[in-house]
């Protein structure tokens, strides 16, 4: 069968010129088949190996919607393009005589993008090889990509002002992108919300804020909804930067849904500014509770958050079932119990750490802690899980624990009992979890993040343990209630 015949099921591209805009309702259901069919055949193993999930058309238009009408014909590439849908929606909005470079390493995917492509634009080139290996001009209008979202080795990627330290496939496409971006050009990226906030992505975010406007920040609301048939882990976002000076705000959605147009959904133009934090540029998805802004950051207030020393699988020769002499406890997650930390406790973990542990540099001194789990999701009811610990003494944490103290990145030194009672019901107020789940949209809770958090001195957070005294059944109402009576604070507007 011809490939017009097999393709082409909806107006040509001649037909398409005589209108003065498509719609993606009237655009042929070959380009989603195409689609379809390519995901239904990727298989787990190539999926997982490389986090590899095909654009389904909802969030396509999405991200193809968010460019600015162009009068004139645009330059448009498409990294990774996998099946094509994502340029073709650019393509078929775009005016006559523009062209469509996309880059697709599968050999069955790039003939699946010329196939998409090719039924909405006449000047397309599809390129059978990897990102990595094609050298791109900055002379693209349009750049438009759903990256692969796996974990690499720390590289260094070089720009024209200097090296950038990437950790994830996605940014290093990310960088691509915008360096192939002409003045003022556009482009617009299905990613995860991760670089955002955290160390790893540190690099990545100063070097984009300096090289690019953000334009737009709009999260998904649910891991589910966007991705139903590719089973995303992550949360998601539309990004979309230029190449200009920063514009005046950004527009940033939260909670959006894939099966309504963006244009339909609530969302606030926000300077940027308001939008960072720290050195770090950390990024926030809303402005922050203005009842917040008369705290210090935790590390401002002293206070320093380090991640537990125990790697297991690298120590199993101290782990041990039985207290032994000269032997330490050994908290997990499994320890944190409600909002506090019992030991031992009955679960597929080793409660102690043989004397061994002693010359590894992962003991730590008796005292008073908070401790917050290192990992969660946002479907949780806290993303911040803290417990309170009091050990009388030297104990060893897991590494998937984080613990505040009142020490340095070098040394450790425990909190004042109060303080450290004070900071876990601070933790799992209501106010601080919308707060984290505003910064973060990792599963990860970050060492750095958590530094960054809004918080009362060490002497209001005795005070509110002397308000709420050391009880694990308090309860969510009884927390906030105090924090409002304690800080005079009324609904935040």
């Amino acid at each position: 069968m011809p490939r017009a015949e097999r393709w082409l099921i909806f107006p040509t591209r001649s037909e398409q010129r005589d209108r003065t805009r498509i719609s993606l309702v009237d655009m042929s259901k070959s380009i989603v088949q195409i689609r379809n069919e390519a995901a239904a055949a990727l298989s787990p193993e190539r999926q997982q190996q490389w986090e590899q999930f095909l654009t389904p058309a909802p969030v396509a238009e999405q991200a193809a919607g968010l460019f600015t009408p162009a009068v004139e014909p645009v330059r448009v590439l498409d990294l990774g393009s996998g099946t094509g849908i994502l340029a073709a929606l650019v393509a078929a909005h775009a005016s006559a005589g523009s062209s469509v470079t996309a880059i697709e390493r599968d050999v069955d995917l790039a003939k699946a993008s010329e196939a998409s492509i090719r039924q909405v634009c006449d000047d397309v080139e599809v390129i059978g090889k990897s990102v990595f290996d094609v050298l791109l001009d900055d002379r693209f209008d349009r750049v438009i990509l759903n990256p692969p979202y796996k974990k690499i080795s720390p590289v260094t990627i070089p720009t024209a002002g200097g090296g950038v330290k990437i950790t994830n496939l996605y940014t290093a496409f990310l960088v691509i992108a915008v360096q192939a971006l002409a003045e003022v050009g556009e482009c617009v990226a299905i990613i995860p919300r991760s670089w955002m906030n955290g160390e790893y992505f540190k690099d990545f975010r100063k070097w984009l804020l300096d090289e690019c406007s953000l334009d737009v920040l709009a999260v998904y609301g649910s891991r589910q909804d966007h991705f139903k048939d590719m089973d995303v882990l992550q949360e998601i976002m539309l990004l979309k930067v230029s190449k200009r000076k920063q514009s005046g705000s950004v527009a940033v959605y939260d909670g959006i849904r894939p099966e309504i147009p963006l244009d339909r959904q609530p969302h606030e133009l926000i300077p940027l500014e308001a939008l960072t934090m720290g050195r770090d540029r950390i990024l926030r998805v809303e402005r922050q509770d203005p009842r917040l802004s008369r705290f210090k950051t935790l590390s401002e207030q002293g206070m320093w958050v380090s991640t537990g020393k125990l790697v297991w699988f690298r120590n199993r020769d101290l782990l041990s079932d039985t207290e032994k002499p000269g032997s330490h406890p050994l908290y997990w997650s499994d320890n944190q119990r409600g909002m506090t930390t019992v030991h031992p406790v009955k679960c597929d973990r080793e409660q102690w750490v043989t004397d061994k542990a002693d010359s590894r540099n992962m003991v730590l001194p008796s005292g008073s802690y908070c401790l917050v789990n290192r990992f969660s999701a946002k479907e949780q009811r806290h993303r911040i899980y803290a417990s309170y610990l009091r050990s009388d003494t030297e104990y060893v944490a897991d590494n998937k624990l984080n613990y505040v103290h009142q020490g340095t990145s070098r040394r450790t030194v425990p909190l004042n009992d109060k303080v450290a009672w004070g900071l876990t019901l601070w933790l799992t107020s209501s106010i601080v979890d919308e707060w984290y789940r505003q910064v973060s949209g990792s599963t990860q809770v970050n060492a750095t993040d958590l530094r960054q958090l809004p918080c009362p001195s060490p002497g209001q957070l005795a005070e509110l343990s002397d308000l709420l005294p050391v009880n694990d059944a308090v309860d969510q109402q009884s927390i906030d209630h105090t924090l409002e009576g304690m800080f005079s604070w009324t609904k935040a507007s």
